[in-house]
């Protein structure tokens, strides 16, 4: 027998057995178990958007009657948290209530690890992730579960064998979804829904496609599709580019300068000189400098003997 509970709306509560009476007490609450519970006193927030980081869970927001919304002093939980934030996990979370993730310590909802998922393998043996193996995320194929699929061995999904109940294909089994037999599914399967990208429009950039703001043009609406585009033989695509560029050629290769090393006749991811080519190319510059001064000085000197010697034939000639 459980314990004596004494009904509050009698008057005498005597307990009627032996039982009753060695049970365990009622448990009454306290005045200020009471308040706690009913949170008196609570005040509503001067303005929205304070840390609560520190304060206590808002009983009445889990049954939805808090009157005080945005600026109730207490934390709002939202329920529907299946992962543990792992920033919270090391007291680096900023977003407090309004995380899209559990700041709960649960073993059963801790993230995925990450070096398991990657590289099948952890050496922290004391790690709180969780190590999922990924044969278990691969689906079981609809179309091969319903009696064939048409991708065969190529299918992106888990074909596995299963035995068929035979009192599910006469119309019932007892057993249910506890029977160990397979009970095949004949409706259709669903298309699978297209990704949701998390695309958040920038719009301090310009498409250089369409001009508009939001989105680079890697990434505009306006670009036609791949899949629309024909596909061209080599030779063609060849053909093509010589009857519509035949003016264009090749730039000859002795015409390139090499911006490391200041050198013609290579490009500069072909430079042979490595990290240390601009100091060729700074070495190439002084000995430019230093040579136009001489260049200068002789060709002035050669220009002063031609006018002196035009002078002396011109008086020669005058003689």
């Amino acid at each position: 027998m459980g314990p004596y509970i004494p009904d509050e709306n009698s008057e005498i509560q005597q307990p009627l057995t032996m039982d009753m009476a060695l049970a365990e007490p009622p448990k009454h609450l306290t005045d200020v178990e009471e308040m706690l519970n009913e949170q008196r006193g609570v005040r509503e927030l001067p303005f929205p958007g304070m840390d609560k980081s520190g304060r206590g869970v808002c009983l009445k927001n889990e049954v939805k009657a808090c009157m005080f919304g945005a600026l109730c002093p207490l934390r709002h939980i939202i329920k529907d948290k299946q992962v543990v934030c792992k920033h919270w996990l090391r007291g680096l979370c900023k977003k407090g209530d309004q995380c899209e993730f559990l700041h709960e310590y649960d073993l059963s909802r801790m993230p995925e690890c990450f070096f398991f998922s990657k590289y099948l393998a952890c050496s922290n043996r004391e790690c709180p992730f969780r190590h999922i193996d990924p044969e278990s995320k691969i689906k079981d194929c609809p179309w091969y579960d319903r009696g064939f699929c048409r991708h065969g061995p190529f299918c992106k999904n888990r074909h596995r064998r299963r035995v068929l109940c035979q009192f599910y294909l006469l119309g019932f089994c007892t057993d249910g979804p506890v029977c160990k037999f397979s009970h095949p599914s004949f409706n259709l399967p669903m298309p699978e829904p297209a990704p949701k990208l998390n695309f958040r429009p920038n719009y301090a950039v310009t498409c250089h496609n369409c001009h508009e703001r939001g989105h680079k043009a890697t990434h505009c609406p306006h670009l036609p599709a791949q899949t629309q585009l024909p596909q061209v033989d080599a030779s063609k695509l060849k053909q093509f580019q010589n009857d519509h560029h035949p003016h264009e050629s090749r730039r000859n290769v002795a015409d390139i300068t090499c911006y490391k090393c200041g050198e013609k006749g290579h490009y500069a991811n072909r430079c042979t000189k490595g990290i240390l080519a601009f100091l060729s190319n700074t070495a190439t510059a002084s000995d430019q400098q230093r040579e136009q001064p001489r260049d200068n000085q002789q060709k002035k000197y050669a220009g002063g003997e031609g006018g002196t010697k035009t002078q002396n034939d011109g008086q020669e000639n005058f003689d």
